[in-house]
């Protein structure tokens, strides 16, 4: 996980003019992809005065890394998973609606006092008082980072000057991270065209990924059964045979040593005959299944009890190596 820091105090208010656009691209040239968005929060967390924050890195539907300063990653990306916090995560909704537009929420904000308890408390938990954040498109891609610089309880609420000054920043800061992405590409061998791949920490949480493994993310995060950006210990192994399941979905993994971290490359391997793995009642289950139908329907077409054909889904979920719909159509779909 990401190691979590307090920042250095700082006057509440974005100190702009103190170079910041500047700043961050310098910063962006030369700090190594692993280590940049870290040095990057760092940076405007004491711009704008927060207390703490994160950039979330995320597909459609999951994330594909996260830092934080101030938080407990781990702490939180659980916490967050089990109340269903993706349903309740107002200011993200709003953030998503209009990227590149920063929105803030004081405890005052009606959006705050109208979300559901459950919200409010996570907020409270994490010493989240007054949010502002914005989203930031990753430029010909389904890709985003979700910045959010907050403060807690003893510090002043957030401004519309804030909101406009962060709105102003945007730009800057979404240049940086694409300076920093062809910093990746051109030193650290990390080319965006390329297969997956990614640096992460020891403990298998993701410090940057390029944008075939953002891609690849939603199946990726489906076979390791993640809910968190994070991979599972398992696959960090030097040994190839801990990869079954990922060689069942069709998938190579490679892990070197890069530092004190680790990098991870995937390459997607063409399976001839991913079906011949079945028996035939199980290939007929699967076809429907990922063709849209529900046990009730297969089992109404196959003359099969609704028990029975969960139970050849189950043996097919085990032989395919993977744990949805989706992957399971992704795996068939390798017969061509």
């Amino acid at each position: 996980m990401p190691a979590v820091r307090t920042p250095s105090p700082a006057p509440h208010g974005p100190r702009i003019a103190d170079g910041g656009p500047v700043a961050l691209l310098r910063l962006a040239r030369t700090t190594g992809s692993e280590h940049f968005q870290q040095a990057l929060l760092h940076r405007l967390l004491e711009l704008f005065g927060a207390d703490h924050g994160a950039i979330n890195t995320w597909h459609p539907r999951c994330f594909v890394s996260s830092v934080g300063i101030g938080y407990d990653l781990a702490a939180m990306s659980a916490e967050w998973n089990r109340i269903g916090g993706g349903a309740m995560d107002f200011i993200t909704f709003a953030m998503r609606a209009q990227p590149e537009q920063a929105d803030f929420a004081n405890a005052d904000d009606p959006r705050w006092q109208h979300a559901p308890p459950a919200w409010r408390a996570f907020l409270t938990r994490h010493g989240i008082v007054h949010q502002m954040g914005v989203a930031i498109p990753f430029e010909g891609s389904e890709t985003f980072a979700h910045l959010y610089l907050n403060r807690g309880p003893a510090s002043p609420p957030l401004t519309p000057h804030d909101a406009r000054a962060l709105t102003a920043l945007t730009s800057h800061i979404r240049e940086a991270l694409l300076v920093n992405r062809l910093y990746a590409h051109a030193r650290q061998g990390l080319d965006e065209q390329s297969r997956p791949m990614a640096l992460v920490d020891p403990q298998g949480w993701i410090l940057f990924a390029n944008r075939a493994f953002c891609t690849a993310w939603p199946e990726l995060a489906d076979l390791a059964h993640a809910q968190a950006p994070q991979l599972p210990a398992d696959w960090l192994s030097l040994s190839t045979a801990k990869h079954r399941r990922l060689a069942a979905a069709g998938w190579t993994l490679e892990v070197a040593a890069d530092g004190p971290n680790l990098r991870v490359a995937l390459q997607r391997r063409r399976v001839r005959g991913a079906a011949a793995l079945l028996t035939p009642r199980q290939a007929e289950v699967a076809r429907a299944y990922s063709d849209g139908y529900s046990s009730k329907d297969i089992g109404l077409r196959l003359g099969l009890s609704p028990a029975t054909v969960r139970v050849h889904l189950r043996n097919v979920y085990a032989r395919a190596g993977v744990g949805s719909r989706s992957a399971l159509r992704a795996w068939l779909a390798q017969d061509g």
